[in-house]
């Protein structure tokens, strides 16, 4: 049996990070695998909580994760549960520090890692206050590894297709938080160009002519039944380019209009365009023209919205999970399987 600490795991951020292997305990435990909160084990895992401040510079927050891990002689591994591919504060503690891999839902190639942008959010732009480029070596590229899971993994009430198939006579759902509260990231504030991304959709429908919409917050229910009704719904990014509404869209059977989602890596990857969803420009700039694609294509659609509950319902297994981690655990130091 090999035990595995998840350091701290009720601390933060780190419950939801490790989430991931406390809802499937007894599915690893068959596979030769436990996790463990305390006495012995072979190897560590540490999330995010434990060495990332983002209330902080950001140079004190490396300091502080460095002094944290400074300490531990053992083989262990770093967990960024953050939303996005952005590598803030996780890549300069792991590249310094003793830990094995540095693990991420979702992370881009290499080479995109160079170009600076807001807080190594890509989606971002540049110029702000904190605007971060990594030109990583490649040996430590590989040991930057997926987690395996996004938020697919989070409900399994997304793996239940909405059956009441009711007539779709709204052309667009555009409901979702366009708002952020005021917030800051190591002393910058971000919520900026969060607020300025998800609002430009609302800005360029109310400049349509012939898009019926709705864009009005409403209690779940009610929101559901837009979805339900809708032959389309936009899901921006937010903090992350992944969101809670793009799994509920497929529930659902909308269509999924969403910022193009080919820079991104993760496990698993249900975003393949025109089969499971429409993708568009990171400025909106092809928003309308992606609706009136939609509204033209009804058989295609709904070829998209079958074929996108089949992938989900598929990929997001526990199956799968447990398979992946326990292939990842056999490349562990000193491991024999």
């Amino acid at each position: 049996m090999i035990k595995i600490r998840l350091t701290d795991w009720r601390n933060g951020r780190n419950q939801i990070t490790f989430s991931y292997f406390l809802q499937r305990l007894q599915s690893f435990y068959d596979l030769g695998i436990q996790f463990t909160e305390d006495g012995s084990y072979d190897f560590e895992f540490i999330g995010m909580q434990n060495f990332i401040d983002k209330k902080v510079p950001l140079q004190e927050s490396i300091d502080k994760g460095l002094e944290y891990l400074s300490n531990n002689n053992g083989d262990y591994f770093l967990f960024d549960g953050s939303d996005s591919t952005s590598l803030m504060g996780a890549y300069e503690v792991f590249s310094q520090s003793n830990a094995q891999y540095l693990f991420k839902p979702a992370i881009l190639e290499r080479e995109e890692y160079k170009i600076p942008t807001a807080f190594n959010k890509w989606f971002f732009g540049s110029g702000s206050d904190l605007d971060l480029s990594y030109d990583i070596p490649e040996s430590i590229y590989n040991r930057i590894k997926l987690t395996g899971w996004n938020l697919g993994y989070s409900n399994p009430n997304y793996l239940i297709p909405d059956t009441l198939n009711l007539e779709r006579t709204i052309d667009v759902c555009a409901i979702y938080q366009g708002h952020h509260d005021e917030c800051y990231d190591h002393g910058a504030r971000n919520d900026i160009y969060y607020t300025k991304h998800r609002t430009i959709p609302w800005e360029i429908l109310s400049k349509s002519n012939n898009i019926s919409y709705e864009t009005d917050k409403r209690p779940f229910g009610e929101f559901a039944n837009v979805m339900r009704k809708s032959k389309c719904t936009i899901s921006p990014f937010g903090m992350g380019e992944f969101c809670f509404r793009d799994f509920e869209i497929i529930q659902y059977g909308s269509i999924m209009i969403k910022p193009d989602m080919s820079r991104v890596k993760t496990i698993p990857d249900i975003f393949i365009p025109y089969e499971t969803y429409i993708p568009c420009n990171h400025d909106w700039s092809d928003l309308i023209e992606k609706i009136e694609w939609v509204k033209s294509n009804p058989v295609k659609c709904k070829e998209i919205t079958e074929n996108a509950r089949n992938i989900l319902k598929k990929s997001f297994t526990i199956e799968n999970l447990s398979l992946y981690w326990y292939n990842i655990i056999k490349t562990f130091k000193g491991v024999t399987v």
